[in-house]
């Protein structure tokens, strides 16, 4: 089971587990509901008992206003009787009238017995009510109470569900990031038999400076800091360049500018000439500035890469529409994967012309300015743009440019039309004195918007040089190589010369030394001619001999031993040195005549390697 897979079982447990608590919350009655229920319950009763109570107090009335009429008319029969008795008449309709009283008189005894009954019924009525709305007021804090509750409750579900949707979005966001470095991983290598073979001449031809070249050079001189960045440094940009078939040939210009400054609709009139028909970037902005991408002609749309071991791999469109900020954000180290985007479609407009969108100076992320810096040296001019509106320049930036740019600056001020003459005056004078400032030289200063014509962004385009050639550094690797031959083709000559000089030198000694030979023989055969001593007629062992004699014996033989036989063995001493120094001198023109023979075949096979890539 991959990553991914296991991602994708976690994601969905989390996100069961949520929809599953949501679900119980929504189904499940409440504490709160539950108390709202039983609250509404006791609420009903009560009001039932009350109805009751008031009906009772009702009754009650309509009794009492029936005993109130009763008795009302019960003293007015006793009025009437009274004053029947007292008049002494008492007719039928007076004995019907007590007869009506008497019945009256029950009737109001049973009325009031029944208010009696009715006020005892209504005070346990009002006792039982009384309790109720004691209780009924402890059920109301309660009910308050859980109402609280619930609401944290509710609250505490709200503050989950939105970390839930927090941590689904970064999940998200990691697989996104995820799904993005394994298409880039997965990336197919892009070939085709005449890049193929244009490669492979490019890599041989690299190989050749690094390995062979570089050894020689370091075998025959001091390798200082400048051939290293040589042959190390300046090869791998020529051999990232001699890659490019989409900048070779080309006019190649980079656009660098803060977010919002108008760069992007300053590319799309570019690549549009203001033709309507023509299709502008076919990516979003978001895409293009995350990454360093060179934009470029081509018969169709192809989105590619270029890895920082300088290979040139193809990605879908889907996936390069991946590239946002924030996802390479969760990439650490993107630089390691991902060293320049790649983007050509058809468009007539860029057959000449290949743009580099950058994603600036002003990030944060070191490696989005290490990124930027070294593709814009590959490139030649810089274009940076800069909104009017903002009026600033941003130090980081300028310093960046003043530190690594090698390439010449063009500074457009964008839109223009917004501001009046004098304050784009005004701003372009800030931009200008701050450039000189720093020491920063700038090629022109363009004034530019939507409204303005094209000629006055294109006109500084095309008189920009084309120096971003994969013969230039070939050329001074050429020079070096004839300038390593030339030098020692001369210590060749100077080798042969030395060691000619000092074979002369040696015969001269050895001239010398017979002419000192012949001497010495001269005065040994003039020594042996002086006449034979005589012997002593005194003695037989004494010899004598003229002075004469003597002195020419004498002078012979001190020039013998002595200038003779000095001379002699000075000469041989020096003739043994000569000796010496004619077999170095004569290793030293071998060893010269190798190197030379050596350099000559390293440049045979240079120029061999360099016309496989042509």
């Amino acid at each position: 089971m991959n990553v991914l897979s296991v991602i994708l079982i976690v994601v969905a447990a989390i996100v069961g587990a949520a929809i599953t608590y949501i679900v119980i919350k929504v189904k499940s009655p409440s504490i709160a509901d539950q108390l709202r229920s039983s609250s509404q319950n006791q609420d009903a009763e009560i009001m039932e008992r009350l109805a009751d109570y008031e009906k009772l107090k009702e009754q009650k009335t309509k009794i009492e206003k029936l005993l109130k009429e009763a008795t009302d008319k019960a003293e007015s029969l006793d009025a009437q009787l009274k004053q029947a008795v007292k008049d002494g008449k008492v007719d039928s309709k007076v004995v019907t009238q007590l007869a009506d009283t008497e019945k009256l008189k029950k009737k109001i005894k049973d009325l009031e017995d029944q208010i009696e009954e009715f006020e005892d019924d209504l005070e346990e009525k009002e006792k039982k009510l009384k309790k109720r709305n004691a209780e009924f007021s402890e059920l109301e804090r309660e009910k308050e109470l859980l109402v609280k509750d619930h609401q944290q409750k509710a609250q505490e579900l709200e503050r989950m569900k939105a970390e839930l949707q927090q941590t689904m979005n970064e999940l998200s966001l990691k697989m996104e990031s995820l799904n993005f470095v394994q298409s880039i991983l997965s990336a197919q290598e892009y070939s085709d038999s005449n890049t193929s073979a244009r490669y492979r001449a490019i890599e041989s031809l690299s190989d050749f400076i690094e390995g062979r070249l570089q050894d020689k050079f370091k075998e025959l001189y001091n390798f200082n800091d400048y051939l290293k960045a040589f042959f190390n440094d300046s090869r791998k940009r020529w051999e990232a360049v001699a890659k490019k078939n989409w900048i070779s040939g080309k006019i190649s210009i980079a656009f660098v500018g803060e977010f919002s400054a108008g760069k992007t609709s300053i590319v799309n009139r570019i690549l549009s000439q203001d033709d309507p028909n023509v299709p502008l970037l076919p990516v979003s902005t978001k895409a293009t500035t995350a990454v360093p991408t060179y934009i470029t002609g081509g018969v169709k749309t192809i989105y590619q890469f270029y890895t920082p071991d300088n290979k040139l791999k193809s990605i879908s469109e889907s996936d390069f529409r991946r590239v946002t900020k924030e996802v390479l954000d969760q990439v650490n180290g993107v630089s390691s994967l991902i060293k320049y985007f790649v983007m050509s479609y058809k468009n007539d407009n860029l057959n000449n012309l290949s743009i580099l969108d950058t994603p600036g100076f002003s990030s944060s992320d070191k490696e989005d300015s290490e990124r930027t810096i070294e593709v814009i040296n590959e490139c030649d001019a810089l274009f940076w743009v800069f909104d009017v509106n903002a009026g600033t320049v941003n130090k980081t930036s300028i310093n960046l440019i003043k530190n690594n740019l090698k390439k010449p600056v063009y500074v457009v001020i964008n839109k223009v039309d917004t501001k009046s003459k004098s304050e784009v005056d005004k701003v372009e004078k800030l931009i200008r004195d701050t450039f000189a400032r720093e020491g920063v030289p700038v090629v022109a200063f363009i004034r530019f918007s939507s409204k303005a014509p094209l000629a006055d962004i294109m006109r500084p385009i095309q008189q920009v040089n084309s120096t971003t050639t994969d013969s230039d550094y070939l050329n001074e690797v050429r020079e070096a190589i004839d300038g390593a031959y030339n030098h020692f083709e001369e210590e060749v000559q100077n080798a042969k010369n030395e060691y000619d000089a000092k074979v002369k030198a040696g015969n001269d000694s050895v001239e010398r030394y017979l002419s000192h030979i012949n001497a010495t023989r001269s005065e040994c055969e003039a020594a042996e001619g002086i006449p034979q001593w005589e012997t002593h007629w005194l003695s037989r062992n004494c010899y004598e001999m003229s002075e004469y004699d003597f002195n020419r014996l004498k002078e012979l033989l001190n020039s013998i031993y002595g200038t003779r036989m000095d001379a002699l063995c000075n000469l041989y001493d020096e003739q043994m040195g000569i000796q010496q120094e004619v077999q170095s001198l004569y290793e030293g023109y071998i060893r010269v005549q190798v190197t030379t023979r050596e350099i000559d075949e390293l440049r045979a096979d240079f120029n061999k390697l360099v016309s496989r890539i042509k």
